[in-house]
């Protein structure tokens, strides 16, 4: 097996002692793309929000810091990723303001309109069934609430022959701005917006359930 997709392979479930690693990693490696994905939208003290594939944790505590007055849940389907959040977010799992739980973005143990806010970072490529996937994460967000997905993996000209290299590798949900538009008011989102900074790579899409929005 590949260095590369060995590496895909744990950033998409982390597992052992070199998942656990990884997991950390992303702590710090995703530290900027984080930054820039939550500077796209605004997030008032006391909403609900909700991290999809939250990995080492550390977005999960970036929420809780703005959330000051909401709850912030975290959410991974690796045992070893929801294990290094929760050591991440002690103080503040300590406190109930933050709550971490191993569980698939497919079917969510989550109540109908539970978040105001929903974020994924780098994850959504490894959503089993994307748009089926879109359906659930609209179930559980709040009326006017938020969905901001962001990543470093997306059809764009420049950086093509590397990204196509990397979904060749392990299989990923790769979309161009316009598909994931389709996509996300398909299943009932609208005031759909796109963030590039095309010389990173970066990307970072937002929308909103407005009332009557239905899959």
């Amino acid at each position: 097996m590949s260095l590369l997709k060995r590496m895909l392979i744990q950033s998409k479930k982390p597992s052992g002692r070199f998942g656990r690693f990884l997991a950390r990693g992303m702590n710090f490696g995703h530290s900027g793309l984080t930054r820039w994905g939550l500077g796209f939208i605004d997030i008032v003290s006391d909403i609900d929000a909700l991290d999809i594939g939250c990995g080492g944790g550390r977005t999960v505590e970036r929420l809780a810091g703005i959330a000051t007055d909401g709850k912030v849940v975290g959410i991974d389907y690796s045992p070893d990723a929801v294990v290094v959040a929760s050591k991440k977010n002690r103080a503040l799992i300590n406190e109930g303001r933050v709550e971490i739980f191993q569980e698939t973005v497919s079917s969510m143990r989550f109540s109908d309109g539970a978040f105001g806010l929903i974020t994924a970072f780098e994850t959504h490529y490894f959503w089993p069934d994307f748009r089926n996937d879109l359906k659930e994460v609209h179930r559980v967000t709040k009326q006017n609430g938020q969905l901001l997905i962001v990543g470093a993996v997306y059809k764009n000209k420049k950086y093509d022959r590397r990204n196509q290299r990397i979904v060749d590798a392990i299989g990923m949900t790769y979309l161009s701005i316009d598909e994931f538009q389709e996509l996300l008011e398909g299943v009932g989102y609208s005031e759909f917006n796109a963030l590039e900074d095309k010389n990173k790579g970066w990307f970072a899409v937002k929308c909103i359930k407005q009332e009557g929005g239905t899959a």
